[in-house]
């Protein structure tokens, strides 16, 4: 085995608003919970603070998401810029946001939070609004970017 170290494990610092600046754009990611140990995905419709250290989703309280969340709050984020082209060997980049998921629950930080998400996504306002919809906060922990397959950055 070469001795040198490889390019795939964790070596370098970077700063989280460096991390996410590839991601500007987009309006969707992945979100990881657990059910009893076992993994669950969904997709989501976010909107990240502007200190970068908070992601905002809604969701019903009817789903899946929101049970594991209320059961085991530890959760992960991948965003990730692929296309599914060829060219994505050499340009396409993810980062894994890992933290942990609350219900937000006061009147003054559901106005600021729902204020974020709507600007990120207008299409939500009257979602948001409905009764059975939950506004959840991810505070971020830790956050590990990766860029051509095994460029590995890690915040903080």
């Amino acid at each position: 085995m070469d001795k040198k170290k490889s390019r795939s494990e964790p070596g370098r610092q970077m700063p989280i608003e460096k991390m996410l600046a590839a991601f500007d754009s987009l309006r969707f990611a992945v979100l990881a919970t657990s059910d009893k140990g076992k993994p669950y995905t969904s997709l989501i419709a976010f909107a990240l603070t502007p200190d970068h250290r908070t992601l905002i989703f809604a969701t019903p309280k009817a789903t899946s998401k929101y049970k594991n969340i209320k059961s085991e709050p530890a959760v992960s984020i991948l965003l990730d810029n692929r296309s599914q082209d060829a060219e994505d060997f050499h340009s396409a980049q993810a980062v894994t946001l890992l933290g942990t998921a609350k219900e937000v629950r006061t009147a003054a930080q559901k106005a600021e939070y729902r204020q974020i998400l709507v600007n990120r996504q207008p299409e939500l306002a009257a979602f948001i609004e409905e009764p059975g919809t939950s506004l959840i906060a991810v505070t971020i922990r830790q956050a590990v970017h990766v860029a051509r397959f095994q460029n590995v950055s890690r915040w903080p």
